[in-house]
C-alpha cells in the first residue's frame, strides 16, 4: 500500500509506502528536512505542517506536545521525525519556514561564517585572537583535569578490589555451613 504524498513549497510529488516516517519519505523525494537531535523528538527543527491527510498519519506522541505549542499542534503542525504514515491515501504536508522552528547547527555556523566575512579585518584579526584564546583555556584545563580523572579511575578500581578483598577474607572465616555452595563450602 502506498500513499500520494506532496511536500510544500517544492511541490514534490510522490509515491511512499505506508508504515513509512515523513523524515524517510521526504528524503525519498529529494526533500532534506532539518533534524539536529538526530531525530529524537528533543527539539523542534522538523516541524511540518499536515495540510491535508492528517487523519492518515500516526497519533500525537509526547514529544510532539512537548516541543510544540497548542496552538502549533492545532494548525497541524507535526514533528516529521516522529510521525508515520499508517494509512493509504493523499498527504500534502508544507515544511514549516525556519522564522517558525529553532535554528540548525548549520544555519548559525551560516549566520556566523556571514557576520565574520562582514567584519572589517582588524576585527577579524581579534576575533580570531580572542577564539584562539578561549580555545587555548580550554585545552589547558581539560590537560590540567586528565590527571585527577586518572586518579579518581584508578582510586574506583582499588576501591572496588578493596571490597571484593575483604568480602573474601570474611566468607573464608565464617563456618563452612554458613557458606554459600558457589563460594568454595558446601551446604549442608
Amino acid at each position: 500500500m502506498s500513499v500520494e504524498i506532496t511536500f510544500l513549497p517544492e511541490e514534490r510529488t510522490g509515491l511512499v509506502a505506508v508504515g513509512s516516517n515523513l523524515v524517510d519519505a521526504a528524503r525519498r523525494l529529494g526533500i532534506r528536512v532539518p533534524t539536529e537531535c538526530d531525530r529524537k523528538g528533543e527539539c523542534d527543527t522538523c516541524a511540518v505542517k499536515i495540510e491535508k491527510g492528517a487523519h492518515l498519519l500516526s497519533s500525537l506522541v509526547e514529544a510532539e506536545r512537548l516541543r510544540l505549542s497548542p496552538d502549533r499542534l492545532a494548525d497541524g503542525e507535526r514533528l516529521a521525525c516522529q510521525v508515520r504514515i499508517e494509512s493509504p491515501g493523499e498527504l500534502r504536508i508544507r515544511l514549516a519556514p525556519a522564522t517558525e522552528r529553532a535554528e540548525t547547527a548549520e544555519e548559525t555556523a551560516s549566520d556566523i561564517r556571514k557576520e565574520f566575512r562582514d567584519l572589517s579585518l582588524s576585527k577579524k584579526l581579534s576575533t580570531l585572537f580572542e577564539l584562539e584564546a578561549v580555545t587555548l583555556f580550554q585545552t589547558l584545563s581539560a590537560i590540567s583535569d586528565a590527571p585527577f580523572k586518572v586518579a579518581e579511575k584508578v582510586l574506583d578500581i582499588a576501591a572496588d578490589r578493596g571490597k571484593k578483598l575483604h568480602y573474601r577474607e570474611r566468607m573464608a572465616k565464617q563456618p563452612s555451613e554458613k557458606k554459600n555452595p558457589s563460594e568454595g563450602g558446601e551446604k549442608q
